[in-house]
């Protein structure tokens, strides 16, 4: 499908109807380099996963939004290990294999950054990010991150960026 040069990406809640794309990142090569996904792959856990979104945000344990571009899912941008008393969590991202290299994992992380610090009164978040993760390296620094930690041995580099 071509994308529209001047649309910008904005972030929405996960749909049902997102699951085809979810099931694809999980058997991207790409995308697996960078997260963990389910044992399970199939359509159904992805429905089942997309259905849990709303209790694992009302939990805090997680709160995850596509990356959407004129009405398509072209990634995900999530946040985890929320720490309400640090006012702190950990973020991750990834862009399906037909959307990379556009600018639209840089602007995902930039708008749920924003929300995050305002809806949810986080003062910082950070990114872990593998050594040779050039390109999220890349849209880390670029959405505003700077290094924390350097990797060492299995532990990956940390980028932080604060409120503000």
């Amino acid at each position: 499908m071509a994308e529209s040069t001047d649309a910008s990406p904005v972030l929405r809640r996960w749909r049902v109807e997102d699951a085809p794309t979810l099931v694809a990142a999980w058997h991207d090569g790409e995308v697996i380099a960078g997260s963990v996904p389910p044992r399970d792959r199939s359509l159904d856990t992805a429905v089942r996963w997309i259905e849990g979104c709303d209790e694992r945000e009302r939990r805090l344990l997680a709160v995850d939004r596509v990356i959407d571009l004129a009405g398509v899912c072209v990634g995900e941008v999530g946040a985890s290990d929320i720490d309400t008393q640090r006012r702190a969590a950990l973020l991750g991202w990834w862009i399906g294999a037909g959307h990379r290299g556009r600018g639209h994992a840089t602007a995902g992380v930039r708008l749920m950054c924003g929300l995050l610090f305002a809806e949810f009164d986080l003062r910082a978040i950070v990114a872990e990010i593998a050594p040779d993760n050039e390109v999220s390296i890349r849209v880390a620094a670029a959405a505003g991150f700077t290094l924390l930690r350097e990797a060492a041995g299995a532990r990956p580099h940390a980028y932080v960026r604060h409120r503000g």
